[in-house]
């Protein structure tokens, strides 16, 4: 039978359905092996209840899953640590076991899981930064519950045929930059920023997915698995030396594939060709046809140095510099234009009599005056006919007389 919500967008379905009547898919899904069961319901210690619906993604280090807060019924995101280096099993309760040997790595990750989640959560009012709801153990493994976020990443963005301005890019990126900023000063690195985990929302703002997924892990091997070429900076492929810088690295690399269409070279091929050829691998977006003014695309290539000295000392500094050169090519203001008068008032009745009255006495007015030019010119006419014919008899007597 079929269930009473569907897994893969948490709503509700009329019960015996087999496809979501919301989002049209198979309501009777199941999760794999691996992974938790659909419906199973996590309980965390502040008591709040979360149904698990189907996985959304995977990664080196964590399942995601859609999932709905019971209480509120809100949907959202259930990251579960899963280690893929430690090969975890999961018994027939959902406890994971690590394999043999890797306890002690599996232990620190897990800590480290649960440490970022603690202060991702601590920094409130981040609103370009997904949020952590709640986080918890349980199952020998660590959850990290946080908003679900209805959008695409840029990634799939790019792939659907969407381009990126560099201008309109690198605006929805500065309020990115400053809460990145104060994740730093918090002790918060994210070391994972790439276009998979950068998400376009609906709005057209941008928002940074995909914390928790055991980052501090002081092993060498176990930091590559984490590593994306062409966004992880060359400290990345070490086992220490990560700051600040690193984060700048990932996202200005990221903003490059956006505008430009094509992935940064890994940085190990970027090092190697500066130390033998004496040329950097990185070619500018101008070079590939991008229009980009040219103090953006300085900026943007400041951010992606080889060398992690190179870089700007902070994100902020980077957001400033941005944004300083964003409002200088901003185009100036037109001529002020007057705003046109408001419309009249409709005239009141007394308006109306007033000068229905006005109206009629300058009617009366103007008769009166065309028809006294009429009389006028009557008795001008009356006037020189009378003259005449007393001319007339005059010179008629005078001829009676004389002849």
């Amino acid at each position: 039978m079929a269930r009473e919500f569907c897994p893969h967008c948490m709503k509700d379905v009329p019960p015996g359905s087999r496809y979501c009547p919301w989002c049209g898919q198979d309501a009777g899904a199941r999760a794999a092996d691996h992974q938790l069961p659909v419906g199973t319901v996590l309980v965390s210690p502040a008591r709040n209840s979360f149904l698990v619906g189907v996985a959304k993604g995977e990664g080196g280090f964590g399942i995601t899953y859609i999932g709905k807060e019971l209480n509120s019924g809100r949907s959202v995101a259930i990251k579960e640590y899963f280690p893929t280096r430690c090969q975890p099993q999961r018994d027939l309760r959902g406890n994971l076991l690590p394999l043999e040997g890797t306890g002690e790595i599996y232990q620190r990750g897990k800590n480290s899981f649960l440490s970022e989640a603690s202060m991702v959560r601590a920094v409130s009012g981040l609103s370009s930064i997904v949020q952590v709801l709640d986080f918890f153990e349980k199952n020998n493994t660590a959850y990290m519950v946080m908003n679900y976020l209805d959008g695409v990443t840029l990634r799939q963005a790019l792939r659907a045929g969407q381009t990126f301005e560099p201008v309109p890019l690198l605006q929805k990126a500065l309020p990115l930059m400053r809460d990145l900023g104060r994740l730093h000063r918090a002790g918060v690195l994210h070391r994972d920023i790439a276009p998979d985990n950068l998400m376009l929302m609906p709005d057209g703002s941008l928002t940074l997915l995909d914390f928790g997924c055991a980052r501090s892990m002081e092993d060498g091997r176990s930091m590559t698995v984490v590593l994306k070429p062409g966004f992880a900076p060359i400290e990345q492929y070490q086992t220490r030396g990560q700051g600040p810088y690193t984060d700048i690295y990932a996202l200005c690399a990221t903003l490059y594939y956006c505008i430009t269409g094509q992935v940064p070279p890994a940085a190990p091929d970027r090092l190697f060709m500066a130390m033998t050829d004496g040329a950097d691998k990185l070619v500018p977006p101008g070079a590939l046809g991008v229009e980009m003014d040219a103090e953006l695309e300085r900026l943007l290539l400041w951010g992606t140095e080889l060398q992690p000295t190179a870089r700007p000392g902070s994100m902020e500094e980077l957001a400033d510099r941005f944004e300083a050169r964003l409002e200088e090519l901003k185009p100036p203001p037109g001529p002020w234009i007057e705003d046109p008068p408001p419309p009249p008032l409709p005239p009141t009745l007394w308006q109306r009599l007033r000068a229905g009255r006005i109206w009629a006495a300058g009617y009366a007015r103007t008769g009166q005056r065309r028809l006294q030019k009429l009389l006028d010119e009557r008795a001008h006419m009356l006037l020189t006919a009378a003259g005449a014919v007393i001319l007339g008899l005059a010179i008629l007597v005078l001829v009676l007389l004389f002849a």
